[in-house]
C-alpha cells in the first residue's frame, strides 16, 4: 500500500469542472443560469451563518433535497421562515449545493487514475492543461514516486486509449506515466458507493 499526500488540486472547485458527459451549456446559457434575480448580486464574501442556522445547515448537509416542512420540524421554525432563511443564505453565497452523480448512469464505465512524472518547473503548467480535458474529473500534485495524478473517466476502453494516445500524449514535459484502473469504486468525493448507489457514510 502506498500512501501519498495531495499537495494541490488544480482546475475549478471540486465537483464543478467535469463536463465529459457532454451537453455542455454555451456561454449565453451559462450566463443565464448565473444571473442573480436580486439587485447587485451576492456580496464578495459569504456571510457567516448564525448559531440558529446550525440545525438547518446540518439537515441540508444530510440531505440537500429535504422538504421545507421537514426542515421546519427539525429547526422549530415555520415553513415560511425556513423558506426565507434558505433564500437569504443562498443569495449571500453562504449556502451552495454540489451535485454528485455516478458516471456509469451516463454511459461512462471506465474510471482510471493516471500517475505522472513531470519536471517540477513544468508541474503547474502541465497540470493546468490536463485539468482542461473533458475526460479528467480531477488532477492533483502529490507526494511519492509520482508528482501528478489525474482521475480520468471514459465511456469504454477504446475511449481511454484515444485519450492517452492523442490528448495526453500531446502535452509536452510528461516524462512517464502509469495507469491504474478502478475495477470497483467504493467512494466518490464525499459519498460512499454501495450497490451502484450513493450512500451516506454514517449509514453504511
Amino acid at each position: 500500500m502506498d500512501v501519498d499526500l495531495i499537495l494541490h488540486v488544480f482546475g475549478g472547485p471540486t465537483g464543478t469542472s467535469w463536463t465529459g458527459h457532454g451537453h455542455t451549456l454555451d456561454g449565453v446559457q451559462g450566463a443565464a443560469l448565473r444571473e442573480d434575480a436580486g439587485d447587485g448580486g451576492p456580496p464578495a464574501r459569504p456571510a457567516a451563518p448564525s448559531d440558529e442556522d446550525r440545525p438547518l445547515l446540518d439537515a441540508l448537509a444530510e440531505d440537500g433535497r429535504i422538504p421545507h416542512a421537514r426542515l421546519a420540524e427539525l429547526t422549530g421554525w415555520s415553513p415560511a421562515r425556513v423558506k426565507r432563511r434558505i433564500a437569504a443564505l443562498e443569495a449571500s453565497g453562504t449556502l451552495t449545493y454540489d451535485l454528485e452523480l455516478l458516471p456509469e448512469h451516463l454511459g461512462f464505465h471506465v474510471n482510471a487514475m493516471v500517475w505522472m512524472n513531470t519536471p517540477p518547473r513544468h508541474l503547474a503548467n502541465v497540470a493546468e492543461q490536463i485539468a482542461m480535458h473533458d475526460e479528467v474529473a480531477s488532477v492533483s500534485a502529490v507526494s511519492g514516486r509520482n508528482n501528478l495524478v489525474a482521475v480520468v473517466t471514459c465511456r469504454d476502453v477504446e475511449h481511454l486509449y484515444r485519450y492517452l494516445a492523442e490528448r495526453l500524449a500531446s502535452i509536452a514535459d510528461i516524462e512517464t506515466y502509469d495507469l491504474s484502473i478502478r475495477a470497483r469504486r467504493l467512494k466518490q468525493a464525499a459519498s460512499v458507493i454501495a450497490q451502484g448507489r450513493f450512500m451516506n457514510a454514517r449509514n453504511t
